[in-house]
């Protein structure tokens, strides 16, 4: 049986039994927070064996390797790493998070099958060998592609498959973390960017059930060792606001460090690129001869931190080196995530802030570690630009409410100077070295300037209502596009008809009846060319669709083109960067 036509006949068990194209939605819901929770669970042991098998030791500042073997493994493993992603899945590249968010907004939340099983693959070599970078963020990715493919295996409408992606993306973090809260949080933030988001129900039910199911494998223990914590003295808030400076400064230090070094290794091409991944590699490995902290995910170093196991120098040292292997790994272009080291820059700076306040007062200082878990929060603020989940992250890690205040004091203060500092958050940073351009609040307006000409597609394939629903499959064939307009005999737009359609009419058997029985016709939502662009987007996402027909204002049958949510976003990008050329040169 081919794959295609297992789809066909799961879609026709489902629809014998009436489900509803809701009720197949929360079905598939069901198994994605399940399965994807189980998916992290995997990617985490698998990195924990990698480490076990290369370097000896599943804590990687205790390595049982020759001193010439721990830097080479980290080279080696990068430069495979490199050749793999350039040659199979260059998608696969990076953190995860800014490529879901692309595939979640433009492509109506299609993430290729090869591009999250390579993610897999690759993150469990590269991160596995001691790049230094975290799994949370291919985690995301991972999960968020596997939540798409199932959607597509359901038969789900486009925008079906898209609400799946942030259901993948909960389910991810809330099993890497233990942290179902934050992880809900930081979805809506950052990937769906609406925290009234109709999907809400669903990411909060994923979210929940990856989290039984880490917590079954895995245990109930939290991932860092956390010290008991009280502000002892309201004066400590004081030094508490420093740390969210100390924070904002490492974090725009990190953030510009990291875009600096990869626009350089983003000039070369071809396999000086592969050449320069391994470099890379190399460089963090003789780091690592001397300092073993800084490889991969360092929670370890983390949970010593926390405990104020290290002295001031090697706290800074540990921060330092920490920057400068992430930005030199993830800027050369190894497969990683950046939450893991945010989250150890910030405990290293809030521990130093603490060792430094210790010395100059001695007494003062009551609780040290918690300086370090405050700083985590701190970091993340500032570098991620996630407010809510940087103070419900740690407050579910400590499950502690007494450090909320100290934690929204730096957090507040960390995220202030950081955006004053550097305006651009990281991700969006990074989308756009990549050539992709993302509306937020700051360029939202850019929609209302550009016109619905200026973006649609005005060669389309149309299909005659008049043919057989069997001749427009075969038509459309091996066509990327997933939905058409359906013209009549006198070349009017008279309906809509789209792959899910099609395959709801082979699963009913149904294939030899006219096209135009499965065309929507009732309502046809459509696009004008003087339109703007931000009326399109509000259109696409109130209807919960992806395309729109342009018809003309005087003959709303007569077929102008089509626009996408894909096509929003490469004109928007095209007048971004033509708007930021021309700032860069009038500066």
């Amino acid at each position: 049986m081919s794959w295609k036509n297992f789809r066909i006949r799961l879609l026709g068990w489902l629809l014998h039994f009436d489900f509803s194209d809701d009720g197949i939605f929360y079905f598939t819901t069901i198994i994605v927070g399940a399965l994807t929770g189980f998916i992290a669970v995997c990617f985490h042991v698998a990195l924990g064996w990698a480490h076990y098998v290369l370097f000896g030791s599943h804590d990687l500042s205790e390595i049982h390797r020759a001193w010439y073997w721990v830097a080479l493994i980290p080279a080696g493993g990068a430069f495979l790493s490199a050749l793999f992603l350039h040659y199979f899945t260059p998608e696969a590249r990076g953190s995860g998070i800014p490529q879901t968010k692309i595939a979640y907004v433009a492509h109506n939340g299609h993430i290729d099958k090869r591009v999250w099983i390579g993610k897999f693959l690759i993150g469990v070599l590269n991160i596995g060998s001691g790049s230094s970078l975290g799994r949370e963020g291919p985690t995301v990715q991972i999960c968020s592609g596997f939540a798409s493919w199932v959607g597509e295996i359901f038969s789900l409408k486009r925008r079906r498959v898209q609400a799946l992606v942030p259901v993948g993306c909960a389910a991810a973090l809330a099993a890497a973390f233990n942290t179902p809260i934050a992880a809900v949080t930081f979805t809506l933030e950052e990937l769906v960017g609406d925290l009234n988001a109709r999907v809400l129900g669903s990411i909060v039910f994923a979210a929940v059930s990856a989290s039984v199911v880490s917590r079954a494998i895995l245990g109930n223990e939290p991932v860092f060792s956390v010290p008991p914590y009280a502000l002892d003295s309201p004066l400590e808030l004081l030094l508490y606001a420093f740390v969210g400076v100390v924070c904002a400064l490492v974090a725009v230090a990190f953030i510009k460090g990291l875009l600096f070094v990869r626009s350089g290794w983003k000039r070369l091409w071809g396999f000086r690129g592969v050449v320069a991944t391994g470099l890379g590699g190399l460089f963090v490995g003789v780091v690592g001869i001397w300092v073993p902290e800084v490889f991969a995910v360092g929670y370890p170093a983390v949970s010593k931190a926390l405990t104020h196991s290290y002295a001031l120098p090697f706290l800074l040292c540990l921060l330092v080196l920490k920057l400068i292997a992430t930005a030199v790994s993830y800027g050369t272009g190894s497969l990683g995530g950046i939450f893991a080291p945010t989250l150890f820059m910030g405990a290293m700076a809030g521990g130093a802030v603490a060792s430094l306040a210790e010395f100059a007062f001695p007494g003062f200082v009551a609780h040290p570690g918690g300086y370090a878990l405050v700083g985590m929060g701190a970091a993340f603020a500032a570098v991620i630009r996630a407010p809510l989940t940087s103070v419900l992250i740690i407050f579910e890690l400590t499950q502690d409410y007494h450090i909320i205040l100290a934690l929204m004091v730096a957090n507040a203060i960390s995220l202030a100077l950081a955006r004053y500092w550097h305006p651009e958050p990281i991700y969006s940073a990074l989308s756009s070295q990549d050539g992709v351009a993302l509306p937020d609040y700051e360029t939202e307006h850019l929609l209302h300037e550009i016109h619905v000409s200026d973006a649609m597609v005005s060669h389309v394939i149309t299909l005659p209502e008049d043919i057989t629903i069997q001749e427009a499959i075969e038509k459309t064939k091996g066509s990327a596009i997933t939905g058409y307009p359906v013209l009549n005999a006198s070349g009017k737009l008279s309906g809509m008809a789209s792959n899910y359609d099609f395959s709801q009419a082979q699963a009913a058997g149904i294939l030899q009846k006219p096209l135009s029985e499965i065309a929507k016709k009732k309502y046809i939502m459509h696009a004008h060319p003087d339109q703007s662009l931000d009326s399109v987007m509000a259109k696409l996402g109130d209807r919960r669709i992806s395309r729109l027909p342009v018809v003309s204002r005087e003959d709303p049958t007569e077929l102008l083109g089509i626009i996408t949510a894909e096509d929003v976003i490469h004109a928007f990008g095209k007048v971004w960067r033509e708007q930021e050329h021309h700032q860069h040169e009038s500066e």
